[in-house]
């Protein structure tokens, strides 16, 4: 399998573990679909090479919370601290090594449908290597 499907796999799994009915993959979720909830969006693998037989790289995963009430900027924040956790907690997966060594984090207002939104938007960066088979 793929480097990034294993992760984006791995990340869906541990979201849906936090928040059962309110992550989504794929298409956005349908209108009417209560907030917040959670998208989890592209991933994009930025390099694999050998060294000595061994595949290494990287590979970048966004994950996107929407909020539909401003004031509570808070709980906004709290989702995507937990989110974090969980991405630090991807370790490994059948066929990789994982390593997050970074988080690119943005909050930023979001004017897409009549009612003001938050859109908190998370770029996780992991390393990765191959396991031995």
């Amino acid at each position: 399998m793929l480097a990034s499907q294993e992760l984006y796999t791995a990340m869906l799994l541990k979201l849906r573990s936090l928040w059962p009915d309110s992550v989504f993959d794929g298409d956005l979720p349908p209108e009417g679909t209560p907030y917040p909830f959670v998208h989890l969006g592209d991933t994009q693998d930025i390099a694999e090479f050998m060294v000595k037989g061994a595949a290494f790289g990287r590979i970048s995963i966004t994950v996107n919370i929407w909020m539909n009430n401003p004031r509570r900027r808070g709980d906004l924040s709290l989702m995507a601290l937990k989110t974090k956790a969980l991405a630090r907690s991807i370790n490994e997966t059948d066929n990789f090594g994982w390593c997050l060594s970074g988080c690119e984090e943005s909050v930023i207002p979001d004017n897409t449908t009549q009612d003001p939104l938050m859109h908190g938007v998370l770029i996780f960066e992991y390393k990765y290597w191959r396991k031995k088979q």
